[in-house]
């Protein structure tokens, strides 16, 4: 299993460039976020760069992940090395039901095609999909999920099937963020998590779908850049979000989740305004280089 190792080994390449990044320091006289009642169960704001919390707020408390399970399911699927051009078709044991591509059963895509519409568009069927096609068999397949979490330390993250239907996918907000901070340094990944809409054609019988990102922030917002994110509905979790952005104009990339936003615009709006407090109310230093340390 190669997650981990490839994330510290992306980790230390930029660090051959950059030294550890300073810190950013709360400014004088900056408040807190000020969380209003019901906004949300727990969430947390990371800085990219230095990897320090900017906020937090029951940053522990184990939830049910809903769909922001596909990062994982994604990850275990990139692992596996995939023919990305291979031309595979869905079966009925596919169809659990949500969130699904609207296709007939055997309908032929490209590999490409399922985890685009499994990220994208939170396609379940295309997601059961990908896990059938990894040749490790349903509960194989979660095993090895579970397996990546425990590589990646994440002790509160546990699967029960790869979509996120089930209440007993749980994580943690730290959790998460560690979580989709892998994901998103996997460049198909963060290229699917970032498209705001994506446009294939699909045989048996040939018709031409279009799936368009579930992540309002990437679609309707001007003001914000999106490196990467991902939506997730359950009742039992209510509304989830993980992304990872920066001002559209140039700025410190955040990573923020927020998990049991009451309704899904809600948990668009805590992002933008836990990411917008965190730029205003914290100050970045320039990173130093190497060179310039070693003096």
């Amino acid at each position: 299993m190669r997650t981990a190792g490839a994330l510290l080994l992306f980790l230390a390449c930029g660090q051959t460039a950059l030294a550890a990044a300073a810190a950013p320091l709360l400014k004088n006289g900056a408040g807190m976020y000020q969380r209003s009642d019901d906004e949300f169960v727990s969430a947390i704001v990371i800085d990219v760069q230095s990897g320090k919390q900017l906020y937090g707020y029951h940053t522990q408390q184990i939830w049910p992940a809903a769909s922001l399970s596909k990062l994982m399911t994604a990850l275990v699927v990139l692992d596996h090395h995939p023919k990305w051009a291979k031309v595979v078709s869905t079966v009925k044991a596919d169809e659990v039901g949500g969130g699904s591509l609207a296709v007939k059963v055997g309908s032929r895509m490209t590999v490409q095609d399922m985890l685009y519409a499994s990220i994208v568009g939170s396609a379940n069927n295309t997601t059961m999909s990908l896990a059938r096609l990894s040749g490790l068999g349903k509960a194989g397949f979660v095993k090895y999920m579970n397996a990546t979490a425990k590589e990646l330390g994440l002790t509160n993250t546990k699967f029960e099937e790869p979509t996120g239907l089930s209440e007993k996918n749980v994580t943690t907000a730290e959790e998460m963020a560690k979580l989709a901070q892998t994901a998103f340094s996997k460049i198909l990944i963060r290229r699917a998590a970032s498209t705001m809409a994506y446009r294939f054609t699909v045989t048996n019988p040939t018709v031409v779908k279009t799936v368009k990102n579930t992540n309002h922030l990437l679609t309707q917002d001007d003001d914000l850049w999106v490196i990467g994110g991902k939506t997730g509905f359950i009742y039992e979790a209510r509304y989830n979000l993980a992304v990872q952005m920066r001002p559209m104009a140039g700025g410190p990339q955040l990573m923020v989740v927020v998990l049991g936003a009451p309704t899904k615009n809600a948990s668009f709006d805590s992002a933008k305004s836990l990411a917008t407090w965190a730029w205003r109310a914290y100050a970045w230093t320039p990173p130093q280089s190497v060179a310039a340390l070693s003096k």
